[in-house]
């Protein structure tokens, strides 16, 4: 068995090359649940949490299968922590982990890996819960309100963060209904309908924020998230374009605006998003260039996609598969 430990959320985009695994039909079965036959293509595997505590809730976790660089397919685990695909394992594919709404980490997967191939994640749940999940806002004092408000405020985050899900949608409806103006508040209802995949109830509340608001950044980046999880790319970009209007030095709303042009099959757009993000954080959004790279070699420009190999490596000198990299640069040189 075949696993990655992703132990801090600053390795949010680590990635790792996939080794050879060759799966028993009945260890796929026991996983999927389906009387898969012999010889179906399956990606396969667990997501273990370690260090959630016993009367917390398990977060949400989705998996998405890229095809270079662009979602294939997505899923969300079982209640044991499994996920599944039907598709064969090729060069360039990858997988993505998220918790919660944000990505805790990929692993890649290559070609000539067996019909079968089985990936588990162990993820320490201090280090992803030191991040905040979707949505929750770093801006309560965006919006002035009376001070019992606050306190009401206070308490319904307070039990979010234990996850008493209910607790907290009927402190933050109290405040909404004592003063339906409060931004935040709407926003933080989204969230916490995003996070219990209520979609239509999130939208609905990022909905109302943006009424009173309307370039309000996190309620634009949860609403793009939510539409790029519902696979609706032209609602998804459009929020984070609003977005990046709103918050020009946001690099992580030109990256999430990269990837919904990715995914809506418009690379050239997506490329423009991607080095705006590269050029305002250049070292944290380094993992960008590992995308850049499967666009230009997907159009056949591999000079152009070494060129992003060496940056990357440049930036991330310790890569696990910097080898498989410095091959690819090395058989095609980078233009100057």
């Amino acid at each position: 068995m075949w696993t990655v430990r992703l132990t801090c959320v600053a390795l949010a985009w680590y990635m790792l090359a996939a080794s050879s695994v060759l799966s028993q039909t009945d260890d796929v079965r026991s996983v999927t649940g389906l009387p898969i036959p012999i010889g179906q293509p399956v990606i396969y595997g667990q997501v273990a949490i370690r260090g959630l505590p016993a009367n917390e809730p398990r977060p949400l976790v989705n998996v998405s299968l890229l095809l270079g660089g662009v979602q294939a397919d997505r899923t969300q685990t079982s209640e044991r922590g499994f996920y599944y695909f039907l598709r064969s394992a090729s060069d360039g594919a990858a997988l993505l982990f998220e918790v919660n709404g944000n990505e805790v980490g990929r692993v890649l997967l290559t070609a000539g890996s067996g019909s079968s191939v089985r990936r588990d994640i162990e993820i320490n749940w201090q280090s992803v819960s030191n991040k905040p999940p979707i949505g929750v806002v770093s801006a309560k004092n965006a919006y002035i309100r009376s001070p019992e408000a606050n306190k009401t405020l206070d308490k319904a985050m307070a039990a979010k963060k234990d996850g008493r899900a209910k607790d907290a949608l009927e402190l933050f409806r109290k405040i909404i209904t004592d003063d339906p103006k409060d931004f935040v508040t709407w926003t933080e209802i989204g969230s916490l309908y995003f996070e219990h995949a209520k979609y239509v109830d999130a939208e609905f509340a990022y909905g109302k924020a943006l009424e009173q608001r309307p370039d309000f950044t996190p309620a634009l980046m949860n609403l793009g998230k939510l539409y790029l999880s519902q696979k609706t790319y032209d609602l998804a970009i459009e929020a984070f374009l609003r977005a990046a209007n709103s918050d020009a030095s946001s690099a992580e709303a030109y990256r999430y605006l990269g990837t919904a042009y990715l995914e809506a099959k418009k690379g050239s757009k997506a490329a423009v998003a991607f080095n705006e993000a590269l050029r305002l954080q250049p070292n944290e959004m380094a993992e960008i260039h590992l995308s850049l790279a499967a666009l230009y070699d997907a159009a056949n420009e591999k000079g152009q996609a070494a060129n992003e190999y060496k940056l990357f490596l440049a930036r991330r000198p310790a890569y696990p598969d910097r080898a498989k990299l410095e091959a690819y640069i090395k058989a095609n040189p980078p233009k100057k």
